[in-house]
């Protein structure tokens, strides 16, 4: 589309690149019929007269809340939605009364949702920023600047994968282009050519900061090269020119050829919000003066009635006349319209019931098969994936790599690329897709590998996905899945050992799993992907390369519903993930002494089955609480609170509660394991719980009201290090006298391989670094070399052996 100058008397300041208008003269607009020239025009007209009645209605203090107009804009809304079909989606920002009705939105509910009504289009749930109508294809506006733009790039992609040909499209401000939910959106959605339009209403300022003051790029529509995709920057005011750009990108989309970046070069004639000052802190009244000359519902006004000769000024009066009698029906609606029912005020946090039906559903036992727990998840993921041919996947690196830890091995070979998406490095941009995608029916995984990197995400997970129901008024939901591995293994360090549950408990509106056996987890994941709110699934990495039955049929476990993993007299040890190991190992070693523990797995932490743990108290009478998660303000309070309430006489004793200390992960193995919960801790914990003396978890530096004192460094002279001794399981041969050839370490969540074979024979000559054999993972085959120049022998581990990590498998003579 070519490219044409604005006149440089009707430039603002900050409007100085080549901007797309729409050509003069009296010849109508390719495409654009007389008829349609009205409906933009009386499209507008509503958007003006709407806004305005709200102004007035806010002064007057009958609406609760901000309020953010869209006057002097509205050319942009209206020229883009002309183009949208119901069954498209839009998502918007905090200034999104004129895309809700550019999309269609009944005047009379966005009026009652303004003035916080049960009318209202959601129940008066969102207001003004927070508007949902799923019947028209809003999204969604939004409160977090481009928090949306990722959604419509999903939207688009649920459409394409449903083999519609629908259309997503996300409006957002200038602000946002400097938002990296911007840059990230554009590059995943260039990269997946995705059927979007992405809308810049560049009306010059974020707020009160002026575009040129934010970046030494103000020129947003050049942007676009940076991602691949095309950009064109048009004026916003020329709703003719918005309408011809819309419908050049719209066809693109549409036909598979990818997304488009639009600058609509706008100005809104009102302050950032109701009650910000017009002019006189950040702005001048010639600027607004001279931006007033241009109104976008003048300018169509003055071309139907001198250009085009298609309208008299009796018609246009008329419409005038007829939208003024809308928008006060819709005003009276709203006066009218009821408070909300405060009974209704917890109503759509999470689905009801919050377990999809068939997890409720107790299959009849069935055989079971022994399985890894990568293997067991990689199966539930597949089975629902053919059950649902409406099922992504979206990660780093979890394609034909198959994941960072094998977890999706063999998934892209069977769904392809259009399923199992390798993502860029962009976790806040990928997982707002997968809100996009899930909310619009095309359910995804979210794969963010660490339980850590999830903060790069969060806000989509919690101030859109959790939150997406209940603002919605139950209109949508975000049935996604975030799947991360979670906790302490191996000396992962400060930024690769964490798992953060209780934090992600606390979000209302999102299911929170730890699973601690592949069963579990198998059956967790497969409720995740029915279920019909967003899920984060925690898998404990130090689980990967454990083993356990799972049932070979249809296997799905309920959340909210925990499992009496060992059944005891004497004392109740709760937990969740890898602890549960632990657990389980105390327990043995308890009963040695005579004790009876029964152990209990929560497997969710959102929602807590705090019933079972009561039960079980009820039996016992002591209770430990024992968790990977920090004490403060976490898993053992809540249990231990929850047991004050419903089982307090049942308790003989305190509730204990043993937490990995709350600092940053070391690397150092002596320092971790000076942090971490195991077996002997959780022994010395249950033994001071049947004493009546239950271990109190370190809360930084208070402990009951009380300055505890800091750590001292030590002033004498160091403490030699404690060597660290093989696993016992590390050589299971006799050991030859030369320099040991062993199964190397080299990753965190594989513990063993099998020997595929010797590339050379005993007696053999080899160099240092030369490959003498080979050793399948359940990520790879590793090469293993000579370690020094010398002759290969004796082979102590034969082909088909199974080694551990670090394991011996023969030696070379020097």
């Amino acid at each position: 589309m070519s490219a044409q100058v604005m006149n440089p008397a009707i430039r603002a300041p900050e409007i100085h690149n080549p901007i797309f208008r729409s050509a003069p003269g009296k010849t109508l607009p390719a495409g654009l019929s007389a008829a349609a020239l009205l409906e933009l025009y009386e499209r507008m007209v509503l958007l003006r007269r709407f806004e305005s009645v709200a102004q007035t209605a806010c002064r007057k203090g009958e609406t609760p809340g901000f309020l953010h107009l869209y006057i002097g804009e509205e050319a942009t809304a209206v020229g883009v939605c002309a183009h949208l079909r119901p069954t498209d989606w839009i998502t918007s920002t905090h200034r999104g009364h004129g895309h809700a009705l550019a999309k269609g939105m009944d005047p009379n509910i966005l009026m009652a949702e303004l003035f916080g009504k049960r009318d209202g289009c959601c129940g008066g749930r969102g207001g003004t920023m927070h508007l949902y109508d799923r019947k028209t294809g809003l999204f969604g506006t939004n409160g977090i600047v481009a928090a949306g733009i990722s959604h419509a790039v999903g939207a688009g992609i649920s459409a394409r994968t449903q083999g519609k040909d629908g259309v997503g499209v996300a409006f957002f401000g200038d602000g946002a282009t400097n938002h990296g939910g911007f840059h990230e959106s554009l590059n995943f959605a260039g990269i997946q050519k995705a059927p979007a339009v992405l809308v810049c209403e560049n009306n010059l300022y974020a707020t009160a900061t002026p575009l040129a003051s934010a970046t030494l790029n103000p020129e947003i529509a050049t942007r676009a090269a940076a991602y691949g995709i095309p950009g064109v920057a048009v004026d916003g005011n020329d709703v003719i020119a918005v309408w011809q750009v819309m419908a050049e990108a719209t066809a693109r989309a549409r036909s598979g050829n990818g997304p488009t970046l639009i600058e609509a070069k706008t100005y809104r004639t009102v302050g950032h919000h109701e009650g910000d000052p017009v002019t006189g802190t950040y702005r001048t009244q010639a600027e607004v003066d001279e931006w007033a000359k241009r109104d976008p519902i003048q300018m169509l006004r003055t071309r139907l009635l001198e250009d085009f000769g298609t309208a008299s000024a009796d018609e246009l009066g008329a419409i005038d006349a007829k939208i003024d009698k809308v928008v006060a029906q819709s005003l009276e609606f709203a006066r009218n319209s009821p408070e909300p029912d405060p009974a209704t005020t917890a109503l759509h946090v999470y689905a009801e019931p919050i377990n999809p039906a068939d997890a409720l559903v107790q299959a009849a036992p069935t055989a079971t098969v022994t399985q890894s727990w990568l293997d067991a998840v990689r199966d539930g993921i597949a089975e629902e994936m053919r059950r649902n041919p409406h099922l992504l996947y979206f990660g780093e690196g979890t394609g034909e790599r198959g994941g960072t830890f094998a977890h999706t091995k063999n998934l892209w070979t069977e769904f392809g690329p259009n399923r199992m998406v390798d993502t860029p490095i962009s976790e806040q941009g990928f997982t707002g897709a997968a809100i996009g995608a899930s909310a619009t029916g095309t359910r995804t995984i979210a794969d963010l590998m660490f339980a850590d990197f999830v903060f790069e995400a969060a806000g989509q997970i919690v101030l859109q996905a959790a939150k997406l129901r209940y603002m919605s008024n139950g209109q949508m939901n975000a049935p996604m899945v975030v799947r991360v591995g979670s906790g302490a293994v191996r000396s992962a360090g400060p930024h690769h050992s964490g798992t953060y549950h209780p934090s992600w408990a606390n979000i209302p509106g999102l299911i929170v799993c730890m699973p601690a056996t592949p069963a579990d987890a198998k059956g967790l994941m497969k409720t995740a992907l029915r279920a019909g709110d967003p899920v984060m699934m925690l898998e404990p990495k130090a689980l990967f390369a454990s083993k356990g039955e799972v049932p070979t049929g249809e296997h799905l476990v309920p959340f909210g519903l925990a499992r009496i993993a060992r059944d005891g007299a004497d004392i109740t040890i709760v937990s969740a993930g890898q602890l549960v190991h632990r657990a389980l190992e105390a327990a043995e070693k308890l009963a040695a002494e005579g004790i009876s523990a029964e152990v209990i797995d929560l497997r969710t932490i959102m929602p807590l089955d705090v019933g079972t743990v009561a039960k079980s108290v009820a039996k016992t009478h002591r209770l430990l609480v024992v968790d990977e998660g920090w004490g403060a303000f976490g898993v053992g309070a809540e249990v231990a609170q929850a047991m004050n309430e419903l089982a307090f006489d049942d308790l003989d004793a305190p509730v204990g509660r043993l937490h990995t200390d709350a600092q940053p992960h070391p690397l150092a193995p002596a320092l971790e394991r000076a942090m971490l919960v195991d077996a002997d801790k959780i022994v010395a914990a249950a033994k001071g719980v049947l004493a009546g003396k239950p271990p109190v978890p370190k809360h930084w530096r208070y402990l009951g009201g009380q300055a505890a004192p800091a750590p001292v460094a030590p002033t004498a002279a160091p403490v030699a290090p404690v060597a660290v001794a093989p696993p016992a399981s590390a050589s299971a041969a006799p050991a030859g006298d030369g320099e040991p050839i062993t199964m190397p370490f080299g990753d965190l969540t594989i513990s063993e391989g099998t020997i595929v074979g010797w590339l050379k024979k005993e007696g053999d000559a080899v160099k240092a670094g030369e490959i003498v054999a080979e050793i399948e993972t359940d990520k790879a085959v590793v090469e293993i070399e000579a370690p020094i120049d010398g002759i290969l022998g004796p082979i102590e581990q034969p082909k088909g052996t199974v080694v551990p990590m670090g394991g011996r498998i023969g030696s070379v003579r020097a």
